[in-house]
């Protein structure tokens, strides 16, 4: 009684059918143990990979499960191959553990990084996508766009961007951390080749979930975090 819930950013509450559903399953593990790790894992995996697929609108096999946006995001980061004064344009209202992320591949490999000033009022999609037109280069090689900036509730005109970007041979990276399952839309809707999101957030799953979209055309060109086991 003492306590309302308002603030979503970190996570959402879980609805009481999913906690303890979440519970039941901590207990179906625990009591198996290696019995559901060798027999059930797999297919209890593929099963929510699916229908994560397809609430996000894309095929299984362009989606893995992480556990958070920053995760999700700082796969594609880190694990694109970025030769010195490559460019990376990003609006300076990203989240920053991206901006960190970025930062932290100017000092090893010398990506050259360039700010977006986003209108905070702008008249039109125009000026939005205009600013990150004004951005790029010759150089530029991968840009990060909010679908909805965290800080302003702002909703991004990702698709018009991405058009721009691609015209020019750029990859777009959303961070739809705010925007999935929130806003309605799928993920071909943005037309972006990287998309991460929180599930925790407005979908409100277990703490400890996210999703990493990579268009297929591209899941060569980003190295894992992690060796296959």
């Amino acid at each position: 009684a003492e306590y309302i819930h308002l603030e979503n950013g970190f996570s959402s509450p879980q609805p009481t059918p999913t906690f303890e559903a979440l519970q039941g399953h901590q207990r179906d593990i625990n009591n198996g143990l290696s019995f559901y790790m060798r027999r059930r894992q797999a297919s209890d995996h593929a099963a929510v990979k699916q229908a994560l697929a397809e609430l996000a609108g894309v095929p299984a096999d362009e989606i893995v499960i992480t556990r958070n946006t920053t995760e999700s995001l700082g796969t594609v980061i880190h694990g694109r191959d970025l030769a010195p004064g490559d460019e990376a344009v990003m609006c300076n209202q990203d989240y920053g553990s991206m901006l960190e992320q970025f930062r932290q591949q100017s000092k090893r490999r010398g990506l050259k990084l360039v700010d977006v000033d986003v209108p905070l009022h702008p008249k039109s999609d125009d000026d939005v996508v205009g600013a990150y037109e004004r951005a790029m280069t010759s150089r530029t090689k991968v840009m990060l766009v909010s679908h909805m900036i965290n800080i302003s509730g702002h909703i991004l005109p990702v698709k018009k961007i991405a058009a721009m970007a691609h015209a020019r041979g750029v990859d777009v990276i959303a961070d739809a951390a705010h925007s999935f399952a929130h806003v309605n839309y799928t993920v071909p809707d943005l037309d972006a080749d990287y998309l991460g999101a929180s599930l925790h957030k407005w979908l409100s799953t277990p703490l400890g979930a996210g999703l990493l979209y990579v268009r297929k055309s591209k899941i060569a060109n980003v190295w894992p975090l992690l060796g296959e086991t």
